[in-house]
């Protein structure tokens, strides 16, 4: 009579088995960990750019425009607006005068502080 061999795996093979099932589930956590971090502050980045359009579209259609500052706040967002003259245009008829508008937004606590700017330049007459 010939012995079979039973079939079936080993303690050692299921403790293998598990060991890297393991070490795949931690990984795939940690990069699912870092997706949604990543998504929020793609989300803060695209509130701060809204609130900067807005205040960067309300001061350049102001006219005339003036040099000077304005700064507030939106909920958990800080914004600075600056109007200055632009000198650098020396090609410009001597009828119109640039202006630099820039707005800033941040936002976060002060040691993970994140900024947004943008700004434009915009013609008036003199």
């Amino acid at each position: 009579m010939l012995m079979r061999r039973e079939q079936g795996f080993s303690l050692l093979e299921v403790l293998v088995a598990f060991a890297i099932l393991g070490m795949s589930l931690g990984i795939l956590y940690k990069a699912f960990g870092g997706s949604l971090r990543n998504l929020s502050v793609a989300g803060d980045y695209t509130r701060a750019m809204i609130i900067a359009e807005s205040h960067l579209a309300e001061a350049a259609n102001r006219m005339p425009l003036e040099p000077g500052a304005d700064q507030g706040e939106a909920g958990d967002y800080r914004w600075q607006l600056r109007v200055q003259p632009w000198e650098d245009l020396e090609d410009l008829p001597q009828t119109f005068k640039a202006w630099l508008v820039e707005v800033q937004v941040s936002w976060g606590s002060t040691g993970r502080q994140r900024n947004y700017t943008i700004s434009t330049l915009r013609l008036s007459d003199k």
